[in-house]
């Protein structure tokens, strides 16, 4: 099936004004468009596909719980389905029973939803599956591609190692959703993941090749050189909250050295849905969602980005595959990143390949003290870090990059330069 590809200014896009593209079925554990990091990249490429391309079909109901005129630009007009695995109940209690819920959904409604799915499929005439491999949506993503008999290509967010942990899995569907998803590795005609780390994890640990896929903003939203009126030192912080025990270590050093006054006084502008700890001493100014070219331009003013990562040895695996869309913002808005978290997180090792930012790779508030004081008081530092995080953003962080992978991802020939 011959489809135009809508195209919009970005950077590499010159090349790619048409191009055979199959119509998807787009699997998820949740609709596009929610503010987990995944979603987030769903609703930007879907949103640059055309409009007769693809339909969904998600195993969740939206984590926002969106009512139609509130869905995301991305689903307006498109057919979608949600047909969940294991149904939302609210009932007192009903946390104690979700393993024996899970097990159930998992061997009883499973089977249900793959035929739905498949003829939801049908229905609508596509010609791949491309199945977020993360929830859910891995235990029924092959069977359905095989129902349908269309390929599958698998986006991988996170390790399962990851969010099984978190999602309240028992024993028995953790096992079954690694044997989906290890099923799903071997037999997906294309795979992508999050970042290098994870790339060359898969490729070692499941002789597995992929193309990388992350957010990417448009250039036209790259914000201009910010001149800076305030005196205070402005930190900016992006998306949902997580490692706990560095945000309170880095907040702890902020108010030190606010207490101490040998630097302007310091604080934070968080944009986001979270709620950030509440410190003594340092002020926080809180954002909200807001649109990107706002968010972008406010970041711009910032004089660093404050980017924190899991020290938990519990979520090693995550730190060292995971890729956080905060990073890609950051770029974007021209500032510089201070990376606080494990030597060991492939986040780190982009920051250092890229020179963007300062690492913090400590919990002592010496160390995050005085990795601060350098960032506030070399000013040289700052811009040399700020010209290399818009050089990152122009070659590597952009939407044009972004469409091209997933282009990459979804034709015949997958790119072999990645």
């Amino acid at each position: 099936m011959a489809i135009a590809l809508k195209l919009v200014n970005a950077i590499e896009w010159q090349n790619m004004a048409t191009a055979e593209l199959p119509k998807l079925l787009v699997l998820v554990s949740y609709l596009p468009g929610s503010r987990h990091g995944g979603g987030v990249v769903l609703d930007e490429i879907l949103q640059r596909y055309p409009k007769d391309g693809y339909v969904c079909f998600s195993i969740n109901p939206s984590d926002q719980r969106e009512r139609p005129a509130e869905l995301p630009e991305s689903l307006r007009g498109i057919p979608c389905v949600t047909g969940a695995l294991v149904p939302p109940l609210q009932w007192r209690g009903y946390r104690f029973y979700l393993p024996l819920l899970r097990a159930l959904a998992f061997h009883a409604l499973a089977p249900f939803r793959i035929r739905q799915a498949i003829a939801f499929g049908r229905k609508h005439r596509v010609e791949m599956v491309w199945a977020e491999l993360q929830g859910d949506a891995v235990v029924i993503a092959q069977k359905v591609a095989d129902g349908l008999g269309v390929p599958l290509v698998g986006t991988i967010w996170d390790d399962p190692e990851g969010w099984l942990a978190d999602g309240g899995y028992d024993r028995l569907s953790r096992q079954l959703i690694w044997k989906r998803f290890q099923e799903a590795l071997r037999r997906a005609r294309h795979l992508s993941t999050a970042g290098e780390a994870m790339q060359q994890a898969y490729e070692e640990l499941y002789g597995v090749k992929s193309v990388i896929l992350r957010h990417g903003f448009e250039g036209s939203l790259l914000p201009l050189a910010p001149t800076k009126s305030q005196k205070d030192i402005l930190i900016g912080f992006v998306g949902n909250v997580y490692g706990h025990e560095a945000f309170l270590a880095f907040f702890s050093a902020l108010a030190r050295l606010n207490s101490e006054g040998q630097v302007p006084p310091i604080k934070l502008l968080a944009f986001g849905g979270g709620r950030l700890l509440q410190v003594p001493g340092v002020e926080i100014e809180t954002m909200g969602w807001q649109p990107a070219e706002v968010m972008l331009r406010q970041l711009a003013q910032t004089d660093f980005c404050y980017l924190p990562y899991w020290f938990d040895p519990s979520k090693r695996r995550h730190a060292e595959l995971s890729f956080p869309n905060k990073f890609e913002t950051y770029l974007a808005a021209g500032r510089p990143v201070l990376f606080h978290g494990p030597e060991y997180s492939g986040i780190a090792a982009s920051i250092k390949q890229y020179r963007v930012g300062l690492c913090v790779h400590s919990l002592k508030l010496e160390e995050i003290t005085s990795t601060v004081e350098r960032l506030i008081l070399d000013q040289p530092l700052r811009e040399s870090l700020s010209q290399a995080a818009v050089a990152a953003f122009q070659a590597e962080f952009n939407a044009g990059v972004m469409m091209k992978n997933f282009l990459s991802l979804i034709q015949d020939r997958p790119n072999e330069d990645r």
